[in-house]
Formats: structure tokens, C-alpha cells, sequence
């Protein structure tokens, strides 16, 4: 074999070799991309900041779809718990959505819109409730508190917006409102 060819033959396996290395760090900048945009959606989902907890959640498999209804179950179940949707608890659902990363133009909203218009069927929160639970485990007490704080004070927002009173204010939540508030929170005890 003379030179030139044994240089070519180099040039192509340097060539090679720092392709496939570019393309890996590629991929790898892409996926760790993608990560931290999923847990930016989680962070507007759950309201929760702490790093460390939001890798906690991806670790264990919630995407944000899974944030988004375990964020907005909640309100419509509230907004439900009587059997009638007024306006305000109607902006307060939507609301509450939105701080959770539910906006126009998106599939969640879609289906939230549904929500709003038709009352879900009761499975809608049994099944949250299993995801909610089996998600409590898998998490550390304070992370699990914070999780649980944040998805009921959408919830009590959501329950006190038809109250009485004047703006809101003094109202008392009902029966229903109440029990479906108490299954939210029991739904976090590990």
C-alpha cells in the first residue's frame, strides 16, 4: 500500500470518528434539550421549582401529559362536586389551568374545554387519585407536601370562586366542595 492511500485511508477514519462523535454529542445536547424543556412544562404543571424534585418526578415517568391532568383533574373535580358549573368557578378552572401550563391552542385545553361543558364521569378522579398515590409513594415527605400544597390551593381557589359573600369573600364551601378537597389531599398520604 503507498502513502497516499494510507493517509486517505487516515483522513476517512479521523473523518468517521469525529462524525459519529459529533453526532452523539448531538444527540446528547438534543435529549438533555428535551429534558430540561419537560421540566420546565412539569415546573408550570405542579408549580413546584425544586430541581431536585422535578428529576425526582421525570425519574419516575411523568410526562407532561400526566402533569397537566394531574394539575387540572383536580379543579374540575371541584368545579363538578355540586353537579353545576358556574362562571366563576369556570375562570377559576381556567385559571387554574393556565398557571399549570394549559393554554389555548393546546391538546390539554381541548380536552379541558371538554371538561368544562360536560361533566367528566367519576372515573376521571378515581383514576387521578390511583396516579396521585402511586406518585406519593415514589416521593420524598417534603416533596410529596409540596406536590400535595400546590395541587390544593388551585383546588381551594377553584371552590371558593362560587361562593358567597361579597367577591368571594367569607363564602363557605359546600358539602360536596369539601369532600372533594379531603379526597385530593388524602389522595398524597403515603
Amino acid at each position: 500500500m503507498d502513502k497516499r492511500s494510507m493517509e486517505e485511508r487516515g483522513n476517512t477514519l479521523e473523518e468517521e470518528f469525529f462524525r459519529k462523535q459529533n453526532a452523539e454529542l448531538l444527540e446528547k445536547m438534543r435529549v438533555s434539550r428535551e429534558a430540561e424543556t419537560t421540566r420546565q412544562t412539569l415546573a408550570d404543571a405542579t408549580g413546584i421549582k425544586d430541581e431536585a424534585v422535578l428529576d425526582r418526578l421525570l425519574a419516575e415517568g411523568m410526562t407532561a401529559a400526566s402533569a397537566t391532568a394531574l394539575s387540572v383533574a383536580p379543579l374540575v373535580a371541584v368545579a363538578w362536586a355540586d353537579r353545576k358549573l358556574d362562571d366563576k368557578e369556570r375562570k377559576a378552572v381556567i385559571e387554574g389551568a393556565e398557571a399549570a401550563g394549559v393554554t389555548a391552542g393546546t391538546p390539554g385545553h381541548a380536552l379541558l374545554q371538554d371538561w368544562l361543558t360536560a361533566q367528566p364521569p367519576a372515573s376521571l378522579m378515581e383514576t387521578w387519585k390511583g396516579y396521585a398515590r402511586s406518585l406519593s409513594e415514589s416521593l420524598e415527605p417534603a416533596q410529596r407536601t409540596e406536590l400535595r400544597e400546590t395541587v390544593l390551593a388551585r383546588a381551594k381557589a377553584v371552590a371558593n370562586a362560587a361562593g358567597g359573600g361579597f367577591a368571594g369573600m367569607g363564602s363557605k364551601l359546600s358539602a360536596e366542595e369539601q369532600k372533594t378537597l379531603d379526597e385530593i389531599a388524602a389522595a398524597f398520604s403515603a
